[in-house]
């Protein structure tokens, strides 16, 4: 490989590393001081790279606050991706559904590489302190829907993800990465996600995947809320209540061709 080339490959992916890490604060920004902290570049680089990605608007940078922040051009490419697009409207009826009837909060997910994103969601949010948006991006690892998304992939693959979601994390600390863990070996065992208060304190979440035509997964569906309102008793119904909207958004994903990517 050139120089040229290897050069231009390496700097495409650190534009695409500064525009996945953006998008995990589509509201709030990031300054350029943290972020390329967290991205593990020089300022220079940096600051270097956002300012191409402010001229070709895919990021954007806040006036009252010169955060940088997702551009109106990566909102103008995702209409060009229509079966997303369909999939994300074949959720709502399914989440108000699962909402209404546990008066809970429900979301579906998107698999993104080792990362979900909230692609919907329906009913009061159950996290205090914590931000459950459309376009919200986390590790796997840290929540039902993508737990259920990690269970349901071949175990090589999914123990390479968990264990780098875990490294990832590890700066919360050992206990934390110890609830984490906890959490997928319960879910592995159960052949569903179930969160028992492991990521947000009395709160109680359930998940299960979505997969293509292919049996591939790609995406997962979750009610989550507080814990009284899941006793032990109604856990299966809640269970066969998320395997059965599951099961109708996938013959909805083989009508319109959507594959896992």
């Amino acid at each position: 490989m050139s120089e040229t080339r290897r050069t231009g490959t390496q700097s495409l992916e650190r534009a695409a590393l500064l525009l996945r890490e953006i998008a995990t604060r589509g509201r709030f920004g990031w300054r350029l001081k943290d972020l390329a902290e967290r991205c593990q570049l020089d300022r220079a680089t940096t600051y270097r790279l956002l300012q191409g990605l402010v001229r070709e608007r895919l990021i954007r940078q806040r006036d009252s606050d010169r955060h940088y922040l997702p551009g109106p051009l990566l909102f103008e490419l995702g209409l060009s991706v229509p079966d997303h697009s369909e999939f994300q409207a074949a959720c709502r009826a399914p989440l108000t559904r699962l909402s209404k009837r546990f008066a809970s909060l429900s979301a579906a997910f998107l698999r993104s590489g080792a990362e979900f994103v909230c692609a919907g969601r329906a009913g009061q949010s159950v996290y205090v302190g914590t931000v459950l948006e459309v376009g919200t991006r986390r590790p796997l690892i840290t929540t039902a829907g993508g737990v259920a998304i990690l269970i349901a992939m071949p175990p090589e693959e999914s123990r390479q993800l968990a264990a780098q979601n875990l490294k990832q994390l590890s700066v919360m600390g050992p206990a934390v990465t110890r609830r984490l863990e906890s959490f997928l070996r319960r879910s592995e065992g159960l052949g569903y996600a179930y969160n028992r208060s492991e990521t947000t304190a009395g709160v109680h979440s359930f998940g299960v995947p979505i997969r293509d035509a292919g049996q591939r997964v790609f995406a997962s569906i979750v009610v989550s809320g507080h814990a009284e309102e899941f006793p032990a008793e109604r856990v299966p119904e809640v269970v066969a209540a998320l395997r059965e909207e599951a099961g109708k958004l996938e013959r909805e994903v083989r009508r319109i061709e959507l594959q896992a990517a």
